[in-house]
């Protein structure tokens, strides 16, 4: 290929200008997928770009360009076309149209697919798909092209190509957790950023269609101005129709729109006249918008809408074709165009789907379960950030169940200020919670313990005994059961008053408590009566004593807050008793009680072993 300076220049130049559909579509991609995604996304654009770079410009070419086999393939030397300045730059405008066809398969696929899945995705356009195909249609002697079809800048070779290919890998890899559950909200990370994705497609797009002219002439301006033209007109169909179809002006009919009336007019660029490019670009909407609804109905998840971007809209525009060739009539070009599209389409289909098929038998092509929820930012690639430093903490405690410490984030970042809501809402939780405690350790005080003089009530004593009456050891110790009644509070209470008598009957408590042993229980069991349960006792001779010194304490005087000094007396009950005896709870009380009873008649201020 010998070509002028000037005409060279113009297509290195819009080689550069296809280069930047690649942040274009860099910039959609990640802005229409969620946050967790958007990092895994862009990675995945710059990994096609560089290996359909590289497989282009040493392999791809010559399956493309080189010497035609029977018109289904060529092939001529590795890198035949270094010593031609024009051939060099036409290769590199190729190889951009090449790495376009594989990074439309990214954004369907994203956030459940493996990056190695991808790679191997991208090999495969690369190498088998995209070159063998393009020159079929392309190469001057490629069967395609020889039969009459017409493809100018690759509504077919490169769009619908992209598109087949990832339907093929979206059937084997399948939808996004959750996405065809109503209840389930796929929220796109920037849609400010997926519109600079837009403009920066649209801006390439201009090197897409103007540079397949392969000249700098009237025709190329005209070229541009049906590509602009289609591009509005699918972006202002889709705003129109949203209105209509929604109520409202829904952002990715607008945008969506705007690519699938550039798809739609690739095609035919070369062929149509102004007025023509406006019926293109409205057709490349509606074709979107039909295939987009399709995928809906028959649940095949592309996150980012590009199968009807680019294989809907592609085909449309592939087939209007035929309404614009001179000198042939309508019905036979469309067949020849119809041909075309499904010969490519089943190539493209049948070649990813089979080899993606016998791949997942030996590598997964979808992340797990855990890996989607969490993330491709993350699981994949290791790229933390704020929101996730949020949910790991938050996670945190939720496994521990400990609420107690302050989420602590990167100031003003994103998770900051869900991190202070979290805070404000733990340390509610936190008081209401230590309310609730409160309240429940104070029902349960009172629910075991005398209010007046803070010793232990019936249950208490009743679980202490039955303890010790099951615990069997080797040591020959006894227990004793201490039933204590009050002589002469009676009196004092009728003399002195009921607040006088509350405060005998807690001195007498604090006196009993100062004369047991930490293990040892003492309960109030009713008005003035008390027992005391007195664990490990070597002989009656230390249980006697234990009495006689507890007798001793409460027999002294006691001096009431209103000055008044009044003396009680007590009489005992004590029973002594082994661990594996063999009578009950009840049997032991009902014996000391009638122990202390004895020692009342004896004359009170005594105590009896029973």
């Amino acid at each position: 290929m010998d070509l002028g300076l000037i005409d060279t220049l113009w297509i290195l130049i819009s080689a550069v200008l296809v280069a930047l559909m690649q942040p274009g579509f860099t910039a959609l991609e990640a802005g229409q997928t969620r946050a967790k995604n958007s990092i895994s996304t862009a990675i995945k654009n710059i990994s096609d770009f560089l290996i359909a770079l590289m497989i282009f410009v040493t392999i791809g070419a010559s399956l493309m360009l080189g010497n035609s086999l029977n018109g289904w393939v060529g092939w001529d030397s590795l890198f035949f076309y270094e010593d031609n300045f024009s051939e060099i730059v036409f290769i590199l405008f190729q190889a951009m149209f090449a790495s376009t066809a594989v990074t439309i398969i990214s954004g369907s696929i994203a956030e459940r697919t493996r990056y190695p899945t991808y790679l191997l995705i991208a090999v495969l356009i690369s190498l088998f798909i995209y070159p063998i195909q393009a020159h079929w249609s392309w190469n001057q002697d490629g069967w395609l092209a020889q039969l009459g079809f017409i493809d100018f800048a690759g509504s077919t070779v490169v769009h619908s190509v992209g598109g087949w290919a990832a339907l093929a890998a979206i059937m084997i890899i399948g939808p996004r957790l959750g996405r065809f559950n109503r209840t389930q909200n796929f929220e796109k990370s920037n849609l400010a950023m997926s519109a600079l994705g837009i403009f920066l497609i649209w801006l390439g797009w201009i090197g897409f269609n103007g540079g397949s002219v392969l000249a700098l002439n009237h025709e190329t301006g005209k070229v541009i101005l049906n590509t602009l033209i289609a591009g509005s007109m699918g972006g202002l169909s889709g705003l129109i129709y949203s209105r209509y179809k929604h109520g409202f002006y829904e952002v990715d009919s607008i945008m969506h729109g705007i690519l699938a009336g550039l798809v739609c007019i690739t095609a035919s660029a070369n062929l149509t006249s102004t007025l023509e490019a406006v019926a293109i670009g409205s057709l490349g909407f509606f074709s979107y918008e039909i295939g987009r609804v399709l995928l809906i109905h028959w649940k095949i998840d592309d996150a980012i809408d590009a199968i009807p971007v680019h294989l809907f809209a592609g085909i449309s525009g592939t087939l209007a074709v035929a309404f614009f060739v001179p000198n042939v009539p309508f019905l036979e070009q469309l067949q020849i165009q119809l041909i075309g599209i499904c010969v490519v389409g089943l190539y493209a289909f049948t070649v990813t789907y089979l080899f993606l098929k016998i791949a997942n038998h030996f590598m997964p092509l979808r992340a797990s379960e855990a890996n989607e929820i969490i993330g491709m930012n993350i699981s994949e690639h290791k790229a933390s950030n704020s929101m996730h430093d949020l949910v790991q903490m938050m996670n945190l405690q939720a496994n521990s169940k400990d609420f107690t410490q302050r989420i602590s984030v990167e100031p003003y970042s994103e998770a900051a200020l869900i991190a202070e809501f979290y805070n404000n809402v733990t340390r509610a939780f936190n008081q209401l919670t230590d309310e609730n405690q409160r309240l429940i350790d104070e029902a349960a005080y009172r629910a075991n313990y005398d209010q007046l003089t803070g010793l232990a009530k019936r249950n208490i004593l009743f679980t202490e005994i039955e303890r010790l009456l099951a615990h069997a050891d080797d040591l020959p110790f006894l227990h004793g059961l201490l039933f204590i009644d009050l002589d002469g509070f009676k009196k004092a209470n009728d003399t002195y008053g009921h607040d006088a008598g509350d405060e005998i009957l807690k001195v007498v408590a604090q006196r009993i408590q100062a004369m047991i042993h930490q293990e040892d229980t003492a309960a109030r069991f009713g008005g003035d009566e008390f027992v005391i349960l007195i664990e490990n006792i070597v002989s009656e001779n230390q249980a006697a004593h234990i009495t006689e010194q507890l007798m001793k304490s409460i027999r002294q005087p006691i001096t009431t807050t209103q000055g008044q000094t009044i003396g009680v007396d007590s009489s005992i009950g004590l029973k002594l008793f082994e661990p594996n005896c063999s009578i009950g709870v009840e049997e032991l009380l009902k014996e000391a009680d009638s122990a202390m009873y004895s020692a009342k008649k004896r004359g009170k201020g005594t105590w009896v072993l029973a």
